[in-house]
């Protein structure tokens, strides 16, 4: 047995949090880049933050046109203006998107832009060498677990990718989760991010990747979407729902950081970007096919998360492995998210080239490894 295992330097999980900030970020700088999207920027809980920092005499510079998923294009508009402003930290608060522009401009900082040039497969293979800025993120939606990854997930809509920007030295230097940040997520977004969460929580658990570490904080993981990802959905409100869900996204990002993901993320990234379906709902349509696909040859770790999925007992490990398939179909109708991609109306002439590109480091993890032409076998039963 050989693993490593690593996350953020530092975790602070606390329902209130965001009223500490200042306590927790004044040690790693002065003058501080904080990304946020438009609707943060004019919250009250912003208003907060000003006052916090003004109150401690720390200055900062915000950006807030965060919008939709980001992009490299964006991450060097946010670095010119971090390096022009001289910030010597950055704050991401929000979803995915945010986090991982600060991710990546807290890097590029001290590297230098373009992004381009660091993007694994598309980019010119450039490592980041210098130590990046100190990196805090706190995020505001319970799903993609981006505040305990070493990498950016970025696209181009001028060149048409979604690439990561890698680093272990990217890792976040302060990691922020307060749950009451997520009360305010519209029922669209707590269903995609949560069955996002739900993806990393039971991909990094079935992969041939998965460790003793990883396994452990999945199996909590998984128990936690299985009784909070539906209440969350149902009531927004409910702050032991997002509670429980906060902590499932957090645990989900530092497990599959650390023992990769599957299928179920390496196709639904090829056809989120090829046909513009948001992350966690592409994840969340293609999770139930690959769980079944992959039960027959991890049987005993799919019925183990049907038991905690469902916190039932089943008499045959069979029977639990389809009660979990069950549950994610009918978590998803309940979310009204998709049970396959046929809304789509995909073309069978794309089959071909959206297999083609979804081989990747997801891809390469995943239990079972197929050949191009049996994915294409396997996608046409789904779109």
């Amino acid at each position: 047995m050989e693993f490593s295992f690593f996350t953020a330097h530092k975790i602070v999980f606390k329902k209130g949090a965001i009223d500490e900030l200042v306590t927790h970020v004044k040690p790693l700088g002065s003058n501080f880049m904080l990304v946020v999207d438009p609707f943060f920027l004019n919250s009250p809980t912003m208003e907060s933050i000003k006052k916090q920092f003004e109150e401690a005499g720390l200055r900062y510079v915000a950006f807030g046109d965060v919008r939709g998923e980001p992009t490299v294009e964006m991450v060097d508009e946010v670095t010119a203006l971090a390096v022009k402003e001289g910030c010597d930290a950055v704050i991401s608060i929000g979803g995915g998107s945010c986090i991982d522009t600060g991710k990546a401009t807290a890097a590029l900082i001290t590297n230098g832009t373009p992004a381009l040039d660091y993007m694994e497969v598309v980019g010119k293979g450039k490592k980041v060498t210098v130590e990046p800025v100190p990196f805090v993120a706190i995020p505001t939606t319970a799903g993609t677990g981006s505040e305990v990854t070493k990498n950016a997930v970025l696209g181009s809509h001028v060149m048409n990718f979604k690439r990561s920007m890698r680093s272990d030295s990217m890792i976040a230097n302060v990691t922020i989760v307060d749950p009451l940040l997520t009360v305010g997520c519209p029922k669209r977004v707590t269903a995609n991010s949560g069955i996002d969460a739900a993806t990393h929580l039971i991909e990094a658990y079935t992969t041939w990747r998965a460790n003793p570490i990883s396994d452990g904080l999945c199996m909590s993981g998984i128990e936690l979407v299985g009784k909070y990802l539906r209440r969350a959905y149902d009531d927004g409100n409910d702050i032991e729902a997002r509670e429980g869900m906060s902590a499932a996204a957090l645990i989900g990002g530092m497990a599959f950081a650390n023992s990769g993901l599957g299928a179920a993320h390496g196709i639904g990234m090829a056809v989120g970007i090829a046909y513009n379906v948001p992350h966690g709902e592409a994840c969340g349509i293609m999770l139930p096919h690959i769980m079944k696909l992959n039960a027959p040859h991890v049987l005993s770790r799919m019925a183990r998360v049907g038991e905690l999925l469902t916190g039932k007992h089943y008499a045959s490990e069979q029977e639990a492995a389809d009660a979990a398939v069950d549950f994610i179909f009918d978590l998803c109708a309940h979310m009204d998210i998709k049970p396959d991609f046929k809304h789509l109306n995909i073309p069978k002439e794309q089959i071909p080239a959206l297999a083609k590109a979804s081989f990747g480091t997801s891809m390469s993890s995943n239990p079972i490894q197929l050949t191009q032409e049996q994915w294409e076998e396997f996608f046409a039963t789904i779109m």
